[in-house]
């Protein structure tokens, strides 16, 4: 099998798993939690507070809605190209009177100067992921922050398709989501980051238990990642430099980029092809891509790609390649080379 999904999720770790097993039926209460938090405090070198979630879903709505839901403030900045837990939330308080104002974009990325333009007395909250889990695309978050910081306006970043890639520094983020298993960590656990001075409202009401085995492998998957991000981003580079050299030759074949982007994720556009049709031609031959984010529930085109590219057939014909440090050539080879096969084929 040639696994080319990793921003969906990841294989646990062998040495987070027997971390996992030694306290998988251990719980704790919020009393017994603060060793384990100060361990992830000191792994991502942040004061801010840490909160316990099952995941980036659960870390998104009570970051937004923490802040939101009793806000006399009505408007909630945003963009296109957030993750569905952040989109049905907006939703949701959009029903209950809150106007949801969504950035203006240049090739995937927030324009700084419009956002300028767009702030007023009447914002509640910014959210904008750091990270475009389609295209790759990289938010400039900590000058968002700073803008937001000047005008004293909570900013929430989702941080899944960063942590564990890359070093962002949160200076300037009040508010972080983030789940292990997007770095060989355990499903089921989350983190949410959160400014000392900021206050939410809770999601959850009455006392919770807590997995020891799932935040011991947290915080193993989390050293793991940390230890080695600048030695893995190179060998992820490197792999997406040689795939998109393979795939520039292949007619039909587009890639879609924004300016700023990691090199975890590679969107190309397949001319001809719906993109059900050709990830199920891939599945029979046991390769296996996405289209959209695994949660997506939009229309049948990418928002992420329209943004970048201003083109929607490239939108509606896009997948997602997906890499990581545990990616070989070979496995992208194999991906050309049943490309090519299918190019004789027509």
């Amino acid at each position: 099998m040639t696994y080319l999904d990793y921003s969906a999720t990841t294989k646990i770790n062998e040495d987070v798993l027997k971390v996992v097993e030694q306290d998988l039926f251990t719980k704790l209460t919020e009393d017994d939690l603060e060793t384990y938090k100060n361990q992830i405090k000191n792994l991502l070198n942040t004061d801010l507070d840490v909160f316990i979630t099952s995941g980036s879903s659960e870390s998104n709505n009570w970051a937004i809605k923490g802040i939101c839901e009793n806000n006399k403030k009505r408007t909630i900045l945003t963009t296109k190209l957030e993750h569905s837990s952040i989109n049905e939330t907006l939703n949701y308080l959009a029903k209950k009177g809150f106007e949801i104002v969504y950035l203006p974009l240049q090739e995937g990325i927030v324009d700084l100067k419009e956002l300028e333009n767009l702030i007023n007395e009447d914002i509640a909250l910014i959210t904008v992921a750091s990270v475009n889990s389609e295209t790759g695309a990289l938010q400039p978050v900590n000058a968002i922050g700073r803008i937001a910081k000047k005008h004293n306006i909570p900013f929430h970043s989702d941080f899944t398709q960063s942590i564990g890639k890359i070093n962002i520094p949160f200076d300037n983020i009040d508010l972080i989501s983030f789940s292990a298993h997007k770095f060989y960590g355990p499903k089921g656990i989350g983190i949410l980051l959160k400014n000392k001075s900021l206050k939410i409202e809770k999601l959850v009401y009455g006392k919770r238990n807590y997995n020891l085995g799932l935040i011991k492998g947290l915080i193993k998957a989390l050293t793991i990642a940390q230890e080695n991000i600048e030695e893995n981003y190179k060998k992820v580079e490197d792999l997406n430099l040689y795939l998109k050299d393979k795939l520039k030759s292949l007619p039909g074949i587009i890639i879609n980029q924004s300016k700023n982007f990691i090199p975890h994720i590679l969107n190309i556009s397949v001319e001809g092809y719906k993109p059900e049709t050709f990830l199920h031609y891939l599945e029979l031959n046991d390769i296996y891509i996405s289209t959209k984010s695994a949660c997506s529930t939009s229309n049948s085109y990418s928002e992420a790609v329209l943004a970048v590219t201003n083109d929607k057939k490239r939108a509606e014909t896009s997948v997602r390649i997906s890499i990581s440090a545990s990616t070989t050539k070979e496995d992208l080879d194999n991906l050309v080379k049943l490309i090519e096969r299918n190019e004789h084929a027509r």
